[in-house]
């Protein structure tokens, strides 16, 4: 009996030591790896704020003739500055009518550089035209040769490049009355491509160009409908060229942008199609690249919900506050009554305030495996309400702020800062088209922060102009960006 006990004994203990050693190894892996984590999200609601953000709004037209005496431009633009103060965008036009056939002469290439230095420096991004025609007389204005218009392209390039930060769009070829591709010798399908290919070739891949109609946009691309996987923002002929059109709502074709017979199942890309048709191929193709322009004498009679409906279908991202006033003035006069946040506010506000891209935040998250993961990964959601994409990326950073009012790294002085962390590349608001929402994530090193409350706020940043990105969302931006929730660390 005693030696049966003494084998039992004998087999236990290890047993009992090896249950030990795993209870202080689970109360060790507890102690060091289980971290309680939770999130309170913030509830959004859009707000009706127009907002100042770089690429989209109303514009003015500031134009400026080159010749060979002209003394006053250093004046000239001050004036034209002070007035397009209020407005992030500028239409400039450079008239090169002096010098039709002849090279432009050094003078002539100063002031291109005065002009497009003296608007960057405002901080105003640039639509840019050269043209030869203000009084709609294209055909006899422009040059007798297409040569002596590819020479001035090659001039000026180098010129526009150096302010390629503060030019958006090059609108147009040089050629047409008031340059807008119409009423030109050059309009034929070999001129045109030459001209748009040089002129893409000569300018720096970040500028986006534009002709004047989809008909010319299928001529010089040879394309009767988009690819199936559009190459945005590569830098190609394809992903710089977009629209502009100076006769919105003139009348059913446009003023000639579109045509009366359909174009269904032709193969010849210059063809134009009925307003239906062209509608329905900018719906598409204006989800990557710029379209602006002016309205002009309304021929929907007023009817606000007819002309938002235009506006958001084509995508517009740029109108002419100047032009055409009697269309301006109905909007201002007509009261919205759509079914959100802008009930009861004017067209022309709802209109002002949907040029072009619009985000809110819509929703946030969080994950984190309480044992395992090193890392929690915030999420939040952002939709676009504006009638286009921005055609542009956005830098996203999250900071996070102790509610005590400390910095999230204040009390880890030897660890790596995590105050703040920027999105991963996943997060692309480029060609976020009205309407779409995309998700942005980003990792933060929980387990490298004390515990505690804090609250996470969203920045976006455009990389080019350095300016911050407004949300059309409450809760309202505060000194250290939008407010997303708040997250917990430990057993608060």
């Amino acid at each position: 009996m005693k030696k049966r006990s003494k084998r039992i004994f004998i087999i236990l203990f290890p047993a009992i030591f090896i249950l030990a050693a795993a209870a202080d190894l689970c109360l060790f892996l507890y102690q060091q790896r289980y971290l309680p984590v939770s999130w309170s999200s913030e509830s959004f609601s859009e707000t009706d704020a127009v907002l100042d953000n770089p690429y989209r709004g109303f514009y003015q037209i500031h134009a400026y003739s080159l010749n060979e005496e002209n003394g006053s431009l250093a004046e000239t633009l001050e004036k034209h500055i002070e007035e397009n103060e209020a407005l992030a965008l500028v239409l400039v036009e450079i008239n090169l009518n002096n010098y039709t056939e002849s090279a432009l002469s050094d003078n002539a290439l100063a002031q291109v550089n005065t002009i497009l230095s003296a608007w960057a420096d405002s901080g105003r991004q640039i639509i840019l035209r050269f043209l030869y025609d203000w009084d709609g007389n294209g055909r006899t204005s422009e040059p007798s040769s297409l040569g002596q218009i590819l020479e001035h392209m090659e001039q000026v390039a180098e010129i526009v490049n150096r302010y390629a930060d503060s030019v958006h769009i090059l609108q147009g070829v040089f050629i047409g009355s008031y340059g807008e591709m119409n009423e030109s010798a050059y309009l034929g399908e070999e001129d045109m491509t030459t001209l748009i290919m040089r002129l893409a070739e000569l300018t720096d891949p970040s500028i986006y160009l534009a002709v004047r109609t989809p008909a010319q946009w299928r001529t010089v691309t040879g394309l009767t409908s988009l690819p199936e996987s559009f190459p945005a923002s590569d830098g190609s002929l394809l992903s710089r060229l977009g629209l502009y059109n100076d006769g919105i709502l003139g009348s059913e074709t446009d003023l000639g942008t579109y045509g009366d017979t359909s174009r269904a199942g032709s193969a010849t890309p210059s063809n134009k199609g009925t307003r239906a048709e062209e509608l329905a191929f900018q719906d598409e193709l204006c989800r990557y690249v710029p379209n602006g322009g002016e309205v002009v004498s309304d021929y929907t009679l007023g009817d606000l919900d007819a002309a938002i409906g235009t506006l958001s279908q084509m995508h517009i991202s740029y109108l002419n506050e100047g032009y055409d006033t009697a269309v301006l003035d109905i909007w201002k006069e007509t009261t919205y009554t759509g079914d959100d946040v802008f009930y009861g506010c004017s067209g022309y506000d709802y209109i002002s305030a949907h040029l072009g891209y619009r985000y809110i935040l819509t929703g946030t998250g969080l994950e984190f495996g309480t044992w395992f993961d090193e890392e929690a990964i915030l999420s939040f959601t952002i939709q676009n309400v504006g009638f286009a994409s921005s055609t542009r990326d956005f830098e996203a950073m999250i900071t996070l702020q102790k509610t005590d009012g400390s910095d999230a790294a204040s009390d880890h002085p030897d660890s790596d800062d995590v105050t703040t962390d920027t999105s991963t590349a996943d997060f692309g608001l480029c060609s976020l088209s009205s309407g779409e929402s995309t998700d942005g994530t980003v990792h933060i090193p929980v387990r490298d922060l004390s515990e505690g409350t804090y609250t996470a706020y969203l920045t976006l940043t455009d990389p080019v102009t350095g300016e911050e990105i407004s949300l059309a969302s409450s809760p309202e931006k505060t000194e250290y960006g939008y407010p997303l929730g708040t997250l917990t660390i430990g057993s608060e």
